[in-house]
C-alpha cells in the first residue's frame, strides 16, 4: 500500500480517519506489512502483502467471498477484447480516462483495471474476494494502481474524491444492490462520472420493448414479444437452478459449468444458458458467475434510472444490449 493513499481512507465502521499504527515493513514507499488504526473507535485493520484489508468474514458474505475468490483465481487473463468491451460497457470515451482518479468498484482479477491503467488513469481497485491477490500479481508493474480488499456495503473511502467510478456487473452480487449503488455514488466528485451495469430482467412488456438495442441487434424489434417471453422464461429457469447451485460445493458446480458452456454454442438453445460469448472460456466463467454467488438481483432500466436520478446524476446515457438485457447507465453528478 502506497503511503499517499492513507489520506483517502476512512474507518468503514465509524467513518473517521485512519493512521499507521505499530511496526511496519516498508519498501520503496510501499507499506508491505502493517496496521491502520481508526482515530475514533481505535479499530485496527491489517495491511498484508501491500494490500489494506477491511474484510471481516461475516456469515452473510462468506459464500459470496468464497465463490468469487474461486472464480477469479481460475479466470484466464488472455481474452484480447478487454479494451473494446470496457469502452463499450462504460460508455466513456478513450480520451476521457487519461489523468483521471478512478475507482474500480469490484475489480475481480483486474481484467478492466488493467485497461483503465493503460488508458492513463490512476486506479483504486477494490474487491471483496481473494482475487485481489491475482490482481496484485498480474498488475504489479503499474505504479498508479492501489488495491484494497473491502466490501462495497462498507467502503473505507472518503466521499467525492473520484473523477470516475465504474462498477461492471458487481453491485447486483451484494446483499443490498441499491445500497451498494448509493455507496459508490457518494464517492464521485461533482461533475464526475458514474457508470454501472447490472443484470436485467423481463419486467413489464411495455417497458421491455423500449430497451435500447445494439445496432447489430435492431432486428429483434420485429420479434420483441418473443424476446420478452424468452427472457421471462430464462429468468424462471435461472431462479429454479440457483436454489440448488448456490448450495453446491463450488468445485463441483464449476465442473458442471463446462457442460453449460458448450451448450452455449447451440443455435437458439444458447439463449437459455447464461452466456453466449464467442470464447468458450468466457462462457464457462460467466455461467459460473451466474450460478454460484449467494446474492444475485435483476433490474429494469426504469429502476436503474431512478437510482441515478435519486443521487443527483443527470445527462444519463443508457447501455444498448443484445438479446438478453444488460441494464447499464452512465451519469454525470450535479
Amino acid at each position: 500500500m502506497k503511503k499517499q493513499i492513507i489520506s483517502i481512507l476512512i474507518c468503514p465502521e465509524c467513518k473517521s480517519g485512519l493512521s499507521i499504527a505499530g511496526s511496519d515493513i516498508v519498501i520503496n514507499d510501499d507499506i508491505v506489512q502493517g496496521n491502520l488504526k481508526c482515530s475514533n473507535c481505535n479499530k485496527i485493520y491489517k495491511i498484508m502483502d501491500s494490500v489494506p484489508r477491511f474484510v471481516v468474514d461475516l456469515k452473510e458474505q462468506k459464500k459470496t467471498k468464497e465463490s468469487f475468490s474461486f472464480e477469479w483465481l481460475h479466470y484466464t487473463d488472455k481474452l484480447g477484447d478487454e479494451k473494446k468491451v470496457f469502452l463499450e460497457e462504460t460508455q466513456i470515451q478513450e480520451s476521457d480516462w487519461k489523468g483521471k482518479f478512478v475507482l474500480d468498484a469490484g475489480c475481480g482479477m483486474g481484467r478492466f483495471t488493467r485497461v483503465a491503467l493503460d488508458l492513463g488513469a490512476e486506479v483504486v481497485a477494490v474487491d471483496l474476494s481473494d482475487a485481489v491477490e491475482r490482481t496484485k500479481e498480474l498488475l504489479k508493474r503499474y505504479p498508479k494502481l492501489h488495491l484494497i480488499q473491502c466490501d462495497l456495503l462498507k467502503l473505507p473511502l472518503k466521499k467525492e474524491i473520484f473523477d470516475i467510478v465504474y462498477s461492471q456487473g458487481v453491485v447486483h452480487h451484494t446483499a443490498n444492490t441499491k445500497k451498494a449503488f448509493e455507496n459508490i455514488s457518494e464517492l464521485v466528485k461533482p461533475r464526475g462520472m458514474l457508470t454501472v451495469w447490472v443484470y436485467g430482467k423481463a419486467g413489464r412488456y411495455r417497458d421491455f420493448k423500449t430497451n435500447p438495442l445494439r445496432q447489430d441487434r435492431q432486428y429483434f424489434k420485429k420479434i420483441m414479444p418473443v424476446v420478452w417471453l424468452v427472457v421471462l422464461f430464462r429468468g424462471i429457469i435461472s431462479d429454479s437452478l440457483r436454489t440448488v447451485t448456490t448450495k453446491m460445493p463450488i468445485p463441483l458446480l464449476y465442473s458442471l459449468c463446462y457442460i453449460i458452456a458448450w451448450i452455449g454454442i447451440l443455435p437458439l438453445i444458447k439463449y437459455l444458458t447464461f452466456s453466449v460469448h464467442s470464447n468458450w472460456r468466457v462462457r464457462l466463467q460467466e455461467n459460473f458467475d451466474w450460478l454460484s454467488p449467494e446474492y444475485q438481483t435483476h433490474h429494469t432500466k426504469e429502476e436503474v434510472i431512478g437510482w441515478f436520478r435519486s443521487r443527483d446524476f443527470n445527462n444519463l446515457k443508457l447501455l444498448p444490449h443484445g438479446f438478453i438485457p444488460k441494464v447499464g447507465a452512465l451519469g454525470i453528478k450535479k
